[in-house]
């Protein structure tokens, strides 16, 4: 029932500031889902059947425990307990534990905070042509985490975990070469890229090559196909769509305009926290 925890992107361009968290944490959204879907017994029985396969030497139970123990799924959440079993599984080459120790390391959850080491678990993972684990060695390059910034050694790592299917990995390929960071400048190849991540569920890169479609930058301008990609980022809460597709609303680009739809859109993107659709609105972003 478990999966890998989907955390790259976000632990990874969180602040560098991290808090040692309690040893017994609060259970996650993630563990009060599962409860009310499986029930409490149900879920208590499937961490004794992961605790028992992890004690027989199965890495893919004890990375189901440390999953447990990261959740508080059937257990009290222990994050120590959980780096723990996610070295277990790691040690035998179980890559989506070594990805998961390598994020406790680089924020400090479990474990002393230790970039290079994090650094060090991704690159085994991305040795192993796993898709996250070259997608945080790339953001752990480009961010300086546990190593001096690279963002040459970044480029090739996004490009191994998008080569892999890897949504976030070709989304940030695609900005650094809309960028030149690290790579020549190309804003055909950058649009390609935007694209293929799009169409893989990274709702951001919808948004960003849907700038590049209404400026005709690496792509043939197409303003109606513009609207269509900044909907699509919208209706997935990206504020960044909400706001270009208020403004596409508001000048008649790619669509009629409408202003009352363009002032609906710009306040969504100001309630999801966007400071320019706030200043549009002459109002002030919520607090985070």
């Amino acid at each position: 029932m478990f999966r890998s925890l989907v955390l790259s992107l976000t632990l990874l361009g969180a602040p560098g500031v991290a808090h040692e968290a309690p040893k017994q944490a609060a259970p996650t959204k993630e563990a009060e889902k599962a409860e009310a879907f499986f029930g409490h017994e149900e879920l208590v029985r499937q961490f004794k059947l992961h605790e028992t396969g992890c004690k027989k030497g199965n890495p893919m139970e004890c990375f189901n425990l440390g999953l447990a123990y990261a959740q508080g799924v059937g257990v009290a959440r222990d994050e120590a307990r959980a780096a723990t079993f996610f070295k277990k599984a790691c040690d035998k080459d179980y890559l989506d534990a070594c990805n998961n120790l390598g994020i406790a390391y680089a924020q400090g959850v479990g474990v002393k905070k230790d970039p290079k080491q994090a650094l060090t678990l991704f690159e085994k993972s991305c040795k192993a042509d796993d898709a996250k684990g070259c997608f945080n060695a790339g953001q752990a390059y480009a961010l300086g985490l546990g190593v001096e910034k690279d963002p040459a050694r970044a480029v090739t790592a996004f490009e191994k975990a998008c080569g892999r299917g890897h949504a976030d990995g070709c989304f940030s390929l695609g900005i650094a070469y809309a960028n030149g960071n690290g790579v020549n400048k190309d804003p055909a190849r950058a649009a390609t890229l935007l694209s293929q991540a799009c169409d893989a569920g990274n709702m951001a890169s919808c948004n960003s090559v849907g700038v590049s479609y209404m400026a005709g930058n690496g792509v043939t301008r197409d303003m109606k196909r513009a609207v269509a990609l900044f909907e699509k980022a919208c209706d997935a809460n990206v504020a960044g769509g909400c706001l270009n597709l208020g403004i596409a609303h508001k000048q008649g680009n790619g669509v009629a305009k409408n202003p009352e739809r363009s002032r609906e859109l710009i306040q969504k993107a100001c309630g999801l926290g966007l400071a320019p659709a706030c200043q549009a609105l002459g109002t002030a972003p919520k607090a985070p």
